[in-house]
């Protein structure tokens, strides 16, 4: 009994989703195998949790019947929590007792994804009660000579050699978990497996995720998961390399999406079109874009003077300090990008603009450039047009339209000028 309580302490205080993260390592195909069986049967919870008190019911009665003086009564209810007990726990425990024993790539799989000590504790718990379990049929165990007399009895050596060879080919398929070649990423090359087709492709995507699985038991494991497509316990990218049916269906929404990004990126260039900006007086310079970026614009010089912590936004919208400006944008809009840059002070617009700030910038190496920092790019030019020095930068800004799906614009004057005065000409 002191067995049988540690071991339901332990599956109670297991922490829960070992078994479901197992399923999706995946390779681990004993386990599958088990939790497939039990998936259909319902009661298996129920008899997990009632392993203890399965196990008081067999002591009980067992205890009754022999004070009662019939003892072989008491040995047969006895034994059927028993049973229930040892196929709850010990079917499982078994199963991932081999199968980490015989296959030492499930056991590396679940050490790299920290679920080891998971299913350590899981083994411990169950191994517990069915230690008990077993204890508790020695207690009401058969005598000797029947036990013998069953042993040579014919009907029970031919199913004693039915079970024997139904265990070896349910254990057969363990053989062909062996190590094979394991092609690493140096043999992938650059192009985007996802966008190529066939066994090559397969494996440098699997390899993400399974740096170490041999070939074959990658290879085994993805056509097993496309002939279950869609029912499968995978990503859907991880089989489209190998799978036609995942592939087109990948395709199909790749191409979608597509689509809807060239519509969206079209519909956004019209509306940049439709509120450019006219310049009052003749600028020096103007440069038009379309971005998106996700933590505003930027312009950044690589000089001593230059500091790495991006500048203060004065009311969210601009900052500088020498060698670094930053402006402020909304991450979930399109950017219509006007960068215009004059020999004199531009007069100064405010109509049909949320907010404009004006502040000073020095430029240390006359590489005035604003761009999205993640991407790094685009066509605006250099607005440094007078080389290194101070400048006085304009900064403009208007609000998306959400109702109707219309990007926010921003527009930039630069102009000399060696103040280093914040202006909000609009806030």
């Amino acid at each position: 009994m002191i067995l049988a309580a540690a071991g339901m302490l332990g599956v109670i205080t297991r922490t829960g989703g070992n078994l479901v993260l197992l399923g999706q390592v995946g390779f681990c195909s004993g386990v599958e195998i088990d939790s497939g069986v039990w998936v259909t049967l319902r009661w298996r919870t129920p008899l997990r949790y009632a392993a203890v008190c399965g196990l008081l019911v067999a002591f009980g009665t067992h205890w009754v019947s022999v004070r009662r003086g019939r003892e072989p009564v008491g040995q047969t209810i006895a034994r059927v929590p028993v049973a229930a007990v040892l196929l709850a726990h010990g079917s499982g425990a078994l199963i991932m007792a081999l199968e980490l024993g015989a296959d030492r790539y499930c056991w590396t799989t679940l050490d790299e994804s920290g679920l080891l000590r998971g299913v350590l504790a899981f083994l411990i718990a169950d191994v517990a009660l069915v230690l008990a379990a077993l204890c508790a049929l020695a207690a009401v165990r058969v005598p000797r000579h029947r036990l013998r007399r069953l042993a040579r009895s014919r009907r029970f050596q031919r199913a004693a050699a039915g079970a024997t060879m139904s265990g070896l080919l349910c254990f057969l398929p363990i053989a062909d978990l062996g190590s094979g070649p394991v092609t690493g990423l140096d043999a992938c090359g650059s192009k985007e497996p996802l966008s190529l087709r066939g066994e090559l492709p397969f494996l440098c995507n699997a390899r993400r995720s399974f740096p170490t699985m041999p070939d074959h038991h990658l290879l085994a494991y993805g056509r097993k998961q496309c002939e279950a497509y869609p029912n499968i316990r995978v990503d859907v990218s991880l089989i489209v390399p190998i799978c036609p049916a995942a592939a087109r269906q990948w395709d199909r929404e790749i191409a979608a999406e597509e689509a809807e990004i060239e519509r969206s990126n079209a519909a956004n260039q019209a509306a940049c079109d439709r509120f450019r900006h006219r310049p009052l007086i003749t600028p020096v310079g103007v440069v038009r874009d379309l971005l998106w970026s996700e933590i505003g614009l930027t312009a950044f010089e690589d000089h001593e003077l230059t500091s790495d912590e991006p500048p203060t936004l004065h009311h969210d919208l601009v900052g500088s300090t020498p060698g670094h400006l930053a402006i402020g944008s909304s991450s979930e809009s399109q950017i219509c990008l006007t960068a215009e840059t004059y020999r004199s002070r531009p007069p100064i617009e405010v109509k049909k603009w949320n907010k404009v700030v004006e502040i000073g910038y020095e430029s240390p190496t006359g590489n005035f450039v604003i761009v999205d920092p993640l991407s790094g790019s685009g066509p605006v030019s250099n607005l440094a047009f007078l080389g290194k020095g101070r400048y006085r930068v304009r900064v403009h800004y208007r609000e998306p339209v959400w109702a109707q799906d219309l990007p926010q614009h921003i527009l930039v004057m630069v102009f000399p000028g060696a103040s280093e005065r914040v202006i909000v000409h609009k806030r």
